[in-house]
C-alpha cells in the first residue's frame, strides 16, 4: 500500500466520524450480459460496419438530426462535443425518453451509465456501439436536465430487412408475447422446443476472452471504477475523481486538492496494473480451454489466479475512497453526498453529477446493471 493510502486510512481509523458506521454493500455482478431493448442491444466493436459521427452542440441540437440505419447493422456513433457544457447522447423510444426527461428534471443529481448512454466532457468525443436488431423509428436525445426540454434530440429510422419488410414493428418490451415452453403443456416429456431456446451467448464465441465484454476489457485496461466501489460509494466514502470534480462546491484547500489529484494519479496507476493483470489470468482461463489442455488441476489454478486479481483489484477502488474520506471533514463529506443525488435532499444541480454512475432509483426503471 503506498504511503498516502496508508497515512490518510491510519487517519481515518483514528478520527473517524460516526456518521461512517454502515455495513458496506453486496457488489454488482462483473460480466452481466448484454440486455436486448425494443431500439436494440448493445454491439460488439468487431461487428461495427461503419461509424455515423454526430456533433452536439450548446444551441441544444444533434448535427445530423436524423440518421437511417439498417435493421440488424452495428453502428458505431461518434460523438463530438463541440460546446463548452457536458452533452449525452441516449437511445431509446419516444415515450422512454421522455419520461426519462421528466425524471432528470424532478432529480437532476440521479446518475446512470448503460450501454445506450454515452456521455461527452465540453470539446472531448466519445463513442457508443449498437446493434439496431429492431425495425422502427426510435429516437436519440440529451437528457442533462434543460437539455432535452431545449429541443435537443434526434430520430432514428431502422429499415426493416427484407426478410423482416413483412412482419409488424416490434411492440414494446411489455407487449412481446412470451414463447409457451413446450413441457409445461405437455407434461414436461418434451422439453423446451427447438425454435424457442433462449441465445444470450450468441455471438460472444467470436470475442477475444470470451468471458469478457469489449467494455470490461476497456474499463480494466483504463483503470475505470466498474461498479468495483459501490460498497464505498454508496455508503459515505467519496472517490479522488468525483472529489476533484465538485473542488469547488467542497471548498476543497489547496492541500486537499493537492493530497486528491495525488492519490487519484497513484490509484489509476495501480488500477491499470491490476486490470492488466486480470485480463491476462482470464486469457489464460480462455486459452486452456480453447486448446483443450484443460483439467481439474489446472482449471482450480486458473480460477484461483484470477479470483486473486479481480479481488485485488475490487480492493484497490475501495482502498482508495477510504483513503480518500480521510482527507475531508465530515461536512464536505455530506456535502459530496447531495452533489451526487445520495442525500434525501436531491437538489437541483443541473449538468453536474451526469457522467453516471447509476443511481439506487435510476435501478427502478433499467434494472441491473454493472
Amino acid at each position: 500500500m503506498n504511503a498516502i493510502k496508508f497515512i490518510a486510512i491510519c487517519a481515518l481509523l483514528t478520527g473517524a466520524n460516526a456518521s461512517f458506521g454502515h455495513e458496506p454493500r453486496h457488489g454488482q455482478p462483473m460480466h452481466a450480459a448484454a440486455e436486448q431493448k425494443p431500439w436494440g442491444i448493445a454491439g460488439e466493436t468487431k461487428a461495427v460496419t461503419r461509424t455515423i459521427t454526430l456533433r452536439m452542440s450548446d444551441t441544444m441540437r444533434f448535427t445530423p438530426a436524423r440518421i437511417e440505419v439498417k435493421e440488424g447493422e452495428t453502428v458505431r456513433l461518434a460523438l463530438r462535443n463541440t460546446g463548452k457544457v457536458q452533452h449525452e447522447l441516449v437511445l431509446g423510444t419516444p415515450q422512454e425518453l421522455a419520461e426519462h426527461a421528466v425524471l432528470m428534471q424532478k432529480h437532476p443529481g440521479m446518475e446512470h451509465d448503460e450501454p445506450h448512454m454515452v456521455h461527452v466532457a465540453p470539446g472531448k468525443t466519445g463513442h457508443l456501439v449498437w446493434t439496431f436488431n429492431r425495425a422502427g423509428d426510435f429516437e436519440f436525445a440529451c437528457l442533462i436536465d434543460g437539455h432535452y426540454q431545449a429541443g435537443m434530440k434526434g430520430t432514428i429510422r431502422v429499415l426493416a430487412s427484407k426478410a423482416g419488410k413483412n412482419k409488424p414493428a416490434t411492440p414494446p418490451a411489455a407487449a412481446v408475447p412470451q414463447p409457451v415452453i413446450h413441457g409445461m403443456q405437455h407434461g414436461m416429456h418434451g422439453g423446451m422446443s427447438s425454435g424457442m431456446h433462449s441465445q444470450p451467448y450468441a455471438g460472444q464465441q467470436q470475442r477475444e476472452i470470451k468471458a469478457l465484454s469489449d467494455d470490461d476489457m476497456k474499463a480494466y485496461q483504463h483503470g475505470q471504477g466498474h461498479g468495483f466501489a459501490k460498497a464505498a460509494e454508496l455508503n459515505g466514502y467519496p472517490g479522488p475523481l468525483h472529489t476533484l470534480e465538485l473542488a469547488s462546491e467542497l471548498k476543497l484547500s489547496d492541500e486537499q486538492r493537492t493530497q486528491s489529484q495525488a492519490l487519484l494519479t497513484q490509484h489509476k496507476a495501480e488500477a491499470r496494473r491490476l486490470g492488466a493483470e486480470l485480463i491476462e489470468a482470464e486469457r489464460a482461463l480462455d486459452q486452456a480451454f480453447a486448446n483443450h489442455s484443460i483439467n481439474p488441476d489446472l482449471l482450480n489454478q486458473l480460477t484461483r489466479t484470477a479470483g486473486e486479481k479481480l479481488a485485488q483489484l475490487r480492493a484497490e477502488h475501495l482502498q482508495t475512497h477510504l483513503a480518500q474520506a480521510a482527507l475531508l471533514t465530515p461536512q464536505q463529506i455530506e456535502r459530496y453526498q447531495t452533489l451526487r443525488g445520495y442525500g434525501s435532499a436531491m437538489p437541483m444541480h443541473p449538468g453536474k453529477q451526469h457522467n453516471m454512475q447509476h443511481h439506487p432509483m435510476m435501478e427502478m426503471n433499467h434494472g441491473q446493471h454493472h
